[in-house]
């Protein structure tokens, strides 16, 4: 071993020999895919109003109405305005249209 290499630590050395492309490269993809689940979790809102919850679950303003006042979707109010979060309404009439096989076949 040289003295010049003497001091030289393991990591000097690996990146000493890696192009600074491919580095940049590897850092990057290795975020992203660190971030990849926080970044899916946080495309749809948390807590939305009622409009926007019918457009998720693609049924009417009427229908989610319904859907409401009969209990078979949670819903919340924030002062006088009802919110609601769409997992949990989609978990709801997912599991309502699981448990009412052979029920109301309009579809």
């Amino acid at each position: 071993m040289t003295p010049k290499m003497k001091g030289a630590n393991v990591s000097d050395m690996l990146l000493r020999d890696t192009d600074p492309d491919e580095l940049v490269a590897a850092i990057a993809k290795a975020v992203a895919i660190a971030l990849a689940s926080t970044l899916e979790a946080s495309r749809e809102p948390l807590i939305v109003d009622g409009n926007e919850m019918a457009r998720l679950a693609s049924v009417s303003s009427a229908t989610l109405d319904r859907l409401r006042r009969s209990g078979s979707i949670p819903s919340f109010l924030v002062g006088s305005s009802r919110r609601y979060q769409p997992d949990e309404v989609i978990a709801a009439l997912i599991e309502a249209s699981a448990s009412n096989i052979g029920g109301d076949s309009r579809g």
